[in-house]
């Protein structure tokens, strides 16, 4: 068995949607002008999210290698004996997670996921529409977009 390592600099993806902040006053602009090689902000756009994981919409990298090629490549070494026990997939890069950086300039509405039976579901029924097969477990902090004060959801 490979040593574990957990710990190395990961490349996230940016989003934009209509509803994220303009320019620099996004925080997942301002972070991935910190850690994407060449980003630069343009002040005209807005900046919704900064995501970090496996999903194939907008996967995270390391150096050139997709996160997820990554761990499934040596699963022993990247993630804990207790992730790949509790979650099968794991071992094929995919993580039980998103994490997300929202930078929310405008009322959004709101999302409601399934539990990994559902979404496995609908991945095979509608594979269309439901891209993955796997629940996204939440953790939430709001920042609230008058004060900047971070609000736990």
């Amino acid at each position: 068995m490979s040593e574990f390592h957990a710990i190395f600099k990961v490349t996230p993806g940016l989003q934009s949607y209509e509803w994220g902040k303009k320019g620099s006053d996004s925080l997942a602009a301002q972070m991935a002008k910190e850690c994407v090689e060449g980003f630069e902000v343009d002040e005209e756009k807005e900046y919704a999210e900064l995501w970090m994981g496996t999903h194939d919409t907008l996967p995270t990298y390391v150096n050139s290698t997709k996160l997820s090629a990554l761990l499934a490549s040596e699963p022993e070494r990247y993630l804990s004996p207790q992730v790949l026990d509790r979650y099968p997939s794991a071992r094929d890069g995919h993580l039980p997670f998103l994490f997300k950086v929202l930078s929310i300039g405008k009322a959004l509405s709101v999302q409601a996921h399934p539990d990994k039976e559902l979404a496995e579901t609908l991945h095979r029924e509608r594979g269309d529409v439901y891209k993955g097969e796997w629940n996204e477990l939440r953790l939430r902090t709001a920042t609230c977009a008058m004060c900047e004060e971070v609000v736990p959801v």
